[in-house]
Protein backbone atom coordinates (compact mmCIF):
# COMPACT_ATOMS: atom_id res chain seq x y z
CA UNK A 1 0.00 0.00 0.00
CA UNK A 2 1.00 3.36 -0.66
CA UNK A 3 3.11 4.87 2.28
CA UNK A 4 1.40 8.23 2.18
CA UNK A 5 -2.17 6.56 2.12
CA UNK A 6 -0.96 4.49 5.09
CA UNK A 7 0.15 8.34 6.95
CA UNK A 8 -2.96 9.41 6.13
CA UNK A 9 -5.11 6.60 7.37
CA UNK A 10 -3.07 6.51 10.43
CA UNK A 11 -3.59 10.28 10.96
CA UNK A 12 -7.04 10.19 11.09
CA UNK A 13 -8.13 7.16 13.57
CA UNK A 14 -7.45 9.62 16.59
CA UNK A 15 -9.95 12.06 15.13
CA UNK A 16 -12.63 8.81 14.51
CA UNK A 17 -11.85 7.77 17.99
CA UNK A 18 -12.68 10.78 19.90
CA UNK A 19 -15.54 11.41 17.29
CA UNK A 20 -16.87 8.22 18.91
CA UNK A 21 -19.06 7.16 15.70
CA UNK A 22 -20.44 3.42 15.96
CA UNK A 23 -21.20 2.20 12.11
CA UNK A 24 -23.69 -0.94 13.11
CA UNK A 25 -26.32 -2.91 11.13
CA UNK A 26 -28.10 -6.02 9.86
CA UNK A 27 -27.96 -7.50 6.69
CA UNK A 28 -30.95 -10.33 6.44
CA UNK A 29 -32.32 -12.05 3.57
CA UNK A 30 -34.27 -15.35 3.03
CA UNK A 31 -35.77 -18.09 0.19
CA UNK A 32 -39.33 -18.64 0.82
CA UNK A 33 -42.52 -20.20 -0.66
CA UNK A 34 -45.73 -18.55 -0.66
CA UNK A 35 -49.17 -20.22 -1.03
CA UNK A 36 -52.75 -19.23 -1.00
CA UNK A 37 -56.39 -20.48 -0.82
CA UNK A 38 -57.39 -20.48 -4.96
CA UNK A 39 -53.79 -19.50 -5.91
CA UNK A 40 -50.09 -20.82 -7.13
CA UNK A 41 -47.32 -20.87 -5.12
CA UNK A 42 -44.56 -18.77 -5.77
CA UNK A 43 -41.03 -18.71 -4.49
CA UNK A 44 -39.21 -15.56 -4.34
CA UNK A 45 -36.10 -14.24 -2.62
CA UNK A 46 -37.24 -11.28 0.17
CA UNK A 47 -35.06 -9.07 2.31
CA UNK A 48 -36.08 -8.99 5.78
CA UNK A 49 -35.72 -5.44 6.59
CA UNK A 50 -31.73 -5.24 6.23
CA UNK A 51 -30.53 -1.66 7.91
CA UNK A 52 -27.05 -0.20 7.88
CA UNK A 53 -26.45 2.76 10.48
CA UNK A 54 -24.46 5.19 12.04
CA UNK A 55 -24.22 7.15 15.64
CA UNK A 56 -22.40 8.85 18.02
CA UNK A 57 -21.96 11.07 21.30
CA UNK A 58 -20.04 13.61 22.39
CA UNK A 59 -19.23 14.24 26.16
CA UNK A 60 -20.77 17.78 26.89
CA UNK A 61 -19.34 17.54 30.38
CA UNK A 62 -21.93 17.68 33.57
CA UNK A 63 -23.27 14.48 32.90
CA UNK A 64 -24.72 16.15 28.85
CA UNK A 65 -23.61 13.97 25.89
CA UNK A 66 -24.61 14.89 22.45
CA UNK A 67 -26.28 11.90 20.76
CA UNK A 68 -27.37 11.20 17.15
CA UNK A 69 -27.89 8.58 14.68
CA UNK A 70 -28.58 8.26 11.08
CA UNK A 71 -30.30 4.61 9.74
CA UNK A 72 -30.58 3.87 6.33
CA UNK A 73 -32.77 1.08 4.86
CA UNK A 74 -30.95 -1.23 2.42
CA UNK A 75 -32.03 -4.39 0.60
CA UNK A 76 -30.43 -7.89 -0.39
CA UNK A 77 -32.33 -9.11 -2.76
CA UNK A 78 -32.57 -5.54 -5.33
CA UNK A 79 -35.99 -4.02 -4.69
CA UNK A 80 -34.26 -1.10 -2.86
CA UNK A 81 -34.11 1.38 -5.62
CA UNK A 82 -36.22 3.89 -3.70
CA UNK A 83 -33.86 3.32 -0.50
CA UNK A 84 -32.61 7.18 0.91
CA UNK A 85 -30.15 8.24 3.50
CA UNK A 86 -31.70 8.78 6.72
CA UNK A 87 -34.71 6.58 5.60
CA UNK A 88 -35.37 4.97 9.10
CA UNK A 89 -34.99 6.44 12.57
CA UNK A 90 -32.44 9.62 12.32
CA UNK A 91 -32.25 12.02 15.04
CA UNK A 92 -30.39 14.71 17.12
CA UNK A 93 -31.09 14.81 20.82
CA UNK A 94 -29.40 15.60 24.18
CA UNK A 95 -28.98 13.21 27.26
CA UNK A 96 -28.64 13.90 30.14
CA UNK A 97 -28.72 11.17 32.27
CA UNK A 98 -30.99 11.12 35.37
CA UNK A 99 -32.79 14.13 33.30
CA UNK A 100 -34.00 12.00 30.84
CA UNK A 101 -33.07 12.14 26.63
CA UNK A 102 -34.58 14.86 24.42
CA UNK A 103 -34.60 13.79 20.64
CA UNK A 104 -35.18 15.42 17.49
CA UNK A 105 -36.12 14.28 13.91
CA UNK A 106 -37.29 10.97 12.18
CA UNK A 107 -38.10 8.87 15.42
CA UNK A 108 -39.82 5.70 16.50
CA UNK A 109 -43.28 5.64 17.90
CA UNK A 110 -43.35 3.60 21.24
CA UNK A 111 -44.82 0.71 19.40
CA UNK A 112 -42.07 0.54 17.71
CA UNK A 113 -40.01 0.10 20.47
CA UNK A 114 -42.21 -2.86 22.14
CA UNK A 115 -42.43 -5.03 19.56
CA UNK A 116 -40.79 -8.19 21.42
CA UNK A 117 -43.72 -10.77 20.85
CA UNK A 118 -42.79 -10.22 17.26
CA UNK A 119 -39.52 -12.57 17.06
CA UNK A 120 -39.52 -13.72 13.52
CA UNK A 121 -37.33 -12.77 10.52
CA UNK A 122 -39.74 -12.16 7.46
CA UNK A 123 -40.51 -9.54 4.73
CA UNK A 124 -42.18 -7.03 7.39
CA UNK A 125 -43.93 -4.76 4.50
CA UNK A 126 -47.62 -4.87 5.36
CA UNK A 127 -49.22 -6.31 1.94
CA UNK A 128 -46.14 -8.21 0.80
CA UNK A 129 -45.06 -9.48 3.90
CA UNK A 130 -45.49 -13.52 4.20
CA UNK A 131 -47.24 -15.07 6.88
CA UNK A 132 -43.86 -16.06 9.08
CA UNK A 133 -43.90 -12.95 10.66
CA UNK A 134 -46.70 -10.73 12.66
CA UNK A 135 -46.57 -8.09 9.95
CA UNK A 136 -49.64 -7.24 11.36
CA UNK A 137 -49.90 -7.28 14.88
CA UNK A 138 -46.77 -5.24 14.71
CA UNK A 139 -48.28 -2.35 12.33
CA UNK A 140 -48.83 -0.02 14.80
CA UNK A 141 -45.45 0.21 15.06
CA UNK A 142 -43.74 3.27 13.39
CA UNK A 143 -41.28 6.14 13.38
CA UNK A 144 -42.84 9.66 12.99
CA UNK A 145 -41.49 13.08 11.04
CA UNK A 146 -41.47 15.98 12.39
CA UNK A 147 -40.98 14.91 16.02
CA UNK A 148 -39.55 15.62 19.41
CA UNK A 149 -39.51 12.91 22.23
CA UNK A 150 -38.74 12.80 25.56
CA UNK A 151 -37.56 9.48 27.48
CA UNK A 152 -37.11 9.64 31.07
CA UNK A 153 -33.92 7.92 33.53
CA UNK A 154 -35.47 4.49 34.84
CA UNK A 155 -35.93 4.90 38.33
CA UNK A 156 -36.89 1.34 40.72
CA UNK A 157 -37.94 0.07 37.17
CA UNK A 158 -39.83 2.44 35.80
CA UNK A 159 -39.74 4.58 33.36
CA UNK A 160 -41.76 6.93 30.66
CA UNK A 161 -41.99 8.83 27.65
CA UNK A 162 -43.76 11.58 25.66
CA UNK A 163 -43.44 11.92 21.68
CA UNK A 164 -45.07 14.79 19.66
CA UNK A 165 -45.24 14.87 16.01
CA UNK A 166 -45.80 18.34 14.61
CA UNK A 167 -48.48 18.28 11.17
CA UNK A 168 -46.39 21.60 10.44
CA UNK A 169 -48.90 22.43 7.85
CA UNK A 170 -52.93 23.29 8.55
CA UNK A 171 -54.50 22.46 5.77
CA UNK A 172 -52.91 19.19 4.95
CA UNK A 173 -53.69 15.32 6.85
CA UNK A 174 -50.01 14.25 8.15
CA UNK A 175 -49.26 11.30 5.57
CA UNK A 176 -50.97 11.34 2.46
CA UNK A 177 -52.98 14.36 2.48
CA UNK A 178 -56.59 14.89 1.61
CA UNK A 179 -57.55 19.04 1.08
CA UNK A 180 -60.44 19.05 2.07
CA UNK A 181 -62.93 17.05 4.41
CA UNK A 182 -66.07 15.73 3.53
CA UNK A 183 -68.28 18.93 4.83
CA UNK A 184 -66.08 20.65 1.95
CA UNK A 185 -63.57 23.05 4.94
CA UNK A 186 -59.81 22.80 5.02
CA UNK A 187 -58.60 19.81 7.16
CA UNK A 188 -56.92 20.88 11.08
CA UNK A 189 -52.97 20.29 11.30
CA UNK A 190 -52.63 16.46 11.43
CA UNK A 191 -50.31 16.43 14.74
CA UNK A 192 -49.68 13.02 16.69
CA UNK A 193 -48.56 12.34 20.48
CA UNK A 194 -47.71 9.37 21.89
CA UNK A 195 -47.23 8.60 25.31
CA UNK A 196 -44.83 5.39 26.75
CA UNK A 197 -44.67 3.12 30.20
CA UNK A 198 -42.23 1.02 31.19
CA UNK A 199 -41.42 -1.30 34.32
CA UNK A 200 -38.76 -3.58 34.00
CA UNK A 201 -37.72 -6.05 36.95
CA UNK A 202 -34.53 -7.70 37.68
CA UNK A 203 -33.69 -8.09 33.48
CA UNK A 204 -36.33 -10.91 33.07
CA UNK A 205 -40.04 -9.69 33.34
CA UNK A 206 -40.76 -6.08 31.45
CA UNK A 207 -43.85 -4.31 30.45
CA UNK A 208 -44.94 -1.87 28.05
CA UNK A 209 -47.61 0.09 27.83
CA UNK A 210 -47.78 2.75 24.84
CA UNK A 211 -51.00 5.02 23.18
CA UNK A 212 -50.77 7.00 20.35
CA UNK A 213 -53.44 9.75 19.15
CA UNK A 214 -53.58 10.74 15.69
CA UNK A 215 -55.60 13.86 14.41
CA UNK A 216 -57.59 14.35 11.56
CA UNK A 217 -55.71 10.84 10.29
CA UNK A 218 -56.32 9.94 6.60
CA UNK A 219 -59.83 7.62 7.30
CA UNK A 220 -62.36 6.63 5.30
CA UNK A 221 -65.62 8.92 5.20
CA UNK A 222 -68.87 8.13 2.87
CA UNK A 223 -70.09 11.13 1.16
CA UNK A 224 -73.59 12.84 1.39
CA UNK A 225 -74.35 12.34 -1.74
CA UNK A 226 -72.86 8.85 -2.59
CA UNK A 227 -72.73 5.33 -1.52
CA UNK A 228 -68.91 5.09 -2.29
CA UNK A 229 -66.36 5.43 0.40
CA UNK A 230 -63.41 8.15 -0.40
CA UNK A 231 -60.02 8.18 1.31
CA UNK A 232 -60.58 11.94 3.07
CA UNK A 233 -59.95 13.29 6.00
CA UNK A 234 -62.99 13.90 8.15
CA UNK A 235 -61.97 17.29 9.81
CA UNK A 236 -61.27 17.07 13.63
CA UNK A 237 -61.78 13.43 14.09
CA UNK A 238 -59.15 11.33 15.90
CA UNK A 239 -58.05 8.11 15.94
CA UNK A 240 -56.21 6.17 18.84
CA UNK A 241 -53.94 3.21 18.85
CA UNK A 242 -52.95 1.70 22.34
CA UNK A 243 -50.54 -1.61 22.81
CA UNK A 244 -49.63 -3.74 26.03
CA UNK A 245 -46.92 -6.31 26.20
CA UNK A 246 -45.75 -8.21 28.85
CA UNK A 247 -42.10 -9.80 28.02
CA UNK A 248 -40.01 -12.64 30.39
CA UNK A 249 -36.47 -13.63 29.24
CA UNK A 250 -34.67 -15.82 31.35
CA UNK A 251 -32.87 -19.30 32.21
CA UNK A 252 -32.98 -19.36 27.78
CA UNK A 253 -36.79 -19.36 28.25
CA UNK A 254 -38.56 -16.23 26.15
CA UNK A 255 -42.07 -15.57 26.60
CA UNK A 256 -43.88 -12.64 25.50
CA UNK A 257 -47.76 -11.44 25.09
CA UNK A 258 -49.33 -8.31 23.56
CA UNK A 259 -52.47 -6.91 22.93
CA UNK A 260 -53.95 -3.88 21.09
CA UNK A 261 -56.84 -2.24 20.34
CA UNK A 262 -57.66 0.89 18.22
CA UNK A 263 -60.35 3.39 17.11
CA UNK A 264 -60.21 4.97 13.74
CA UNK A 265 -58.00 1.81 11.76
CA UNK A 266 -58.18 -1.53 11.12
CA UNK A 267 -56.32 -4.15 12.82
CA UNK A 268 -53.60 -3.46 9.43
CA UNK A 269 -53.80 -0.03 10.27
CA UNK A 270 -54.80 0.86 6.82
CA UNK A 271 -57.31 0.62 3.89
CA UNK A 272 -55.13 -1.53 2.00
CA UNK A 273 -53.06 -4.85 1.49
CA UNK A 274 -53.69 -7.41 4.15
CA UNK A 275 -55.91 -5.00 5.57
CA UNK A 276 -59.94 -4.70 5.02
CA UNK A 277 -60.42 -2.67 2.06
CA UNK A 278 -63.04 0.35 0.95
CA UNK A 279 -64.76 -1.21 -1.56
CA UNK A 280 -65.33 -4.52 0.54
CA UNK A 281 -66.32 -1.61 3.86
CA UNK A 282 -68.77 -0.34 1.06
CA UNK A 283 -70.55 -3.17 0.18
CA UNK A 284 -70.82 -4.49 3.78
CA UNK A 285 -74.08 -5.09 5.71
CA UNK A 286 -73.09 -3.33 8.65
CA UNK A 287 -71.15 -0.90 7.00
CA UNK A 288 -73.93 -0.08 4.92
CA UNK A 289 -76.52 -0.18 7.26
CA UNK A 290 -75.03 2.17 10.44
CA UNK A 291 -72.90 5.10 8.31
CA UNK A 292 -75.43 7.60 6.35
CA UNK A 293 -73.59 10.93 6.09
CA UNK A 294 -71.05 9.66 9.23
CA UNK A 295 -67.54 9.10 9.23
CA UNK A 296 -66.51 5.78 8.77
CA UNK A 297 -65.04 5.09 12.99
CA UNK A 298 -63.08 1.35 12.98
CA UNK A 299 -62.52 -0.35 16.14
CA UNK A 300 -60.13 -3.62 15.93
CA UNK A 301 -58.89 -5.97 18.66
CA UNK A 302 -55.96 -8.41 18.12
CA UNK A 303 -53.51 -10.11 20.39
CA UNK A 304 -50.41 -12.35 19.89
CA UNK A 305 -48.47 -14.82 22.19
CA UNK A 306 -45.06 -15.64 21.30
CA UNK A 307 -42.90 -18.79 23.24
CA UNK A 308 -39.04 -19.69 22.96
CA UNK A 309 -36.31 -21.90 24.37
CA UNK A 310 -32.61 -22.15 23.71
CA UNK A 311 -30.58 -25.32 23.66
CA UNK A 312 -26.87 -24.83 23.14
CA UNK A 313 -27.14 -23.56 19.29
CA UNK A 314 -30.87 -24.32 18.39
CA UNK A 315 -33.86 -21.61 19.33
CA UNK A 316 -37.27 -23.29 18.36
CA UNK A 317 -40.34 -21.37 18.81
CA UNK A 318 -43.96 -20.52 18.12
CA UNK A 319 -46.20 -17.44 18.00
CA UNK A 320 -50.18 -17.84 17.65
CA UNK A 321 -51.66 -14.06 16.80
CA UNK A 322 -55.64 -13.07 16.65
CA UNK A 323 -57.42 -10.44 14.92
CA UNK A 324 -60.96 -10.27 16.06
CA UNK A 325 -63.97 -8.98 13.84
CA UNK A 326 -63.51 -5.19 13.38
CA UNK A 327 -66.81 -3.07 13.90
CA UNK A 328 -67.80 0.28 12.38
CA UNK A 329 -69.65 2.19 13.91
CA UNK A 330 -70.38 -0.71 16.60
CA UNK A 331 -71.81 -2.66 14.30
CA UNK A 332 -69.23 -5.75 13.82
CA UNK A 333 -68.56 -6.58 10.02
CA UNK A 334 -69.28 -10.13 9.79
CA UNK A 335 -65.77 -12.54 9.27
CA UNK A 336 -63.39 -9.72 8.88
CA UNK A 337 -60.94 -11.10 11.34
CA UNK A 338 -57.70 -13.36 11.11
CA UNK A 339 -55.81 -15.48 13.33
CA UNK A 340 -52.27 -16.71 12.44
CA UNK A 341 -49.77 -19.22 13.71
CA UNK A 342 -45.75 -19.29 13.35
CA UNK A 343 -43.74 -22.82 13.29
CA UNK A 344 -39.42 -22.07 13.80
CA UNK A 345 -36.18 -22.48 14.90
CA UNK A 346 -33.19 -20.39 14.92
CA UNK A 347 -29.48 -21.52 14.11
CA UNK A 348 -26.87 -19.73 15.81
CA UNK A 349 -23.65 -20.49 13.42
CA UNK A 350 -21.79 -17.47 15.51
CA UNK A 351 -22.57 -14.53 17.75
CA UNK A 352 -23.28 -12.63 14.79
CA UNK A 353 -24.99 -14.81 12.03
CA UNK A 354 -28.03 -17.08 12.62
CA UNK A 355 -29.73 -19.12 9.99
CA UNK A 356 -33.35 -20.11 10.10
CA UNK A 357 -36.33 -22.07 8.77
CA UNK A 358 -39.87 -20.71 9.77
CA UNK A 359 -43.48 -21.80 8.57
CA UNK A 360 -46.62 -19.30 8.83
CA UNK A 361 -50.55 -19.85 8.39
CA UNK A 362 -52.52 -17.03 8.04
CA UNK A 363 -56.38 -17.05 7.94
CA UNK A 364 -58.56 -14.21 6.66
CA UNK A 365 -61.95 -14.27 7.33
CA UNK A 366 -64.38 -13.90 3.73
CA UNK A 367 -64.90 -10.12 4.83
CA UNK A 368 -61.32 -8.90 4.21
CA UNK A 369 -59.88 -7.47 1.12
CA UNK A 370 -57.37 -10.50 1.21
CA UNK A 371 -60.47 -12.56 0.57
CA UNK A 372 -62.24 -9.96 -2.15
CA UNK A 373 -59.02 -9.66 -4.19
CA UNK A 374 -58.98 -13.82 -4.90
CA UNK A 375 -62.50 -13.75 -5.66
CA UNK A 376 -63.30 -16.25 -2.77
CA UNK A 377 -66.52 -16.71 -1.06
CA UNK A 378 -65.16 -18.20 2.12
CA UNK A 379 -62.22 -17.58 3.73
CA UNK A 380 -58.26 -17.69 2.82
CA UNK A 381 -55.79 -18.86 3.77
CA UNK A 382 -51.84 -17.90 3.27
CA UNK A 383 -48.81 -20.13 3.91
CA UNK A 384 -45.09 -19.45 3.83
CA UNK A 385 -42.37 -21.71 4.27
CA UNK A 386 -38.55 -19.90 4.38
CA UNK A 387 -34.94 -20.61 4.91
CA UNK A 388 -33.28 -17.59 6.45
CA UNK A 389 -30.21 -15.82 7.15
CA UNK A 390 -29.17 -13.37 8.92
CA UNK A 391 -25.97 -11.32 10.04
CA UNK A 392 -25.57 -8.15 12.56
CA UNK A 393 -22.54 -6.36 13.04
Amino acid sequence: MNKKLIAVVLAALPVVAMADVTLYGAIKGDVESNSITNGKSQGAVQDDTSVVGFKGTEDLGNGLKTVWQVENRVHVDGSGSSDTFGSRQTFVGLDGGNLGLVRLGYVNNFMNDQDSVDQWQYASTVGTSGANGLGIFTNSGDRIKNAIRYDSATFAGFSAGIEYGFGENATNSGDTPATKNGNGTANKSSSIIGVGLNYSYNDALAAHYSLQRENNPLAAYKSADSTSVTAQSNNGQAATKQVFEIDYSANNLFVSGAYQWSTGYDWADDFSGDGVSNSNLATSTAYSSTLTNAGLQLKARQAALSVAYTIGAFTPKATYAKGWDLKANNSTIADSGYRQYVFGVDYALSKRTTAGVSYGNVNYGKGTSVAASDGATSSVTLKTVALTLAHSF
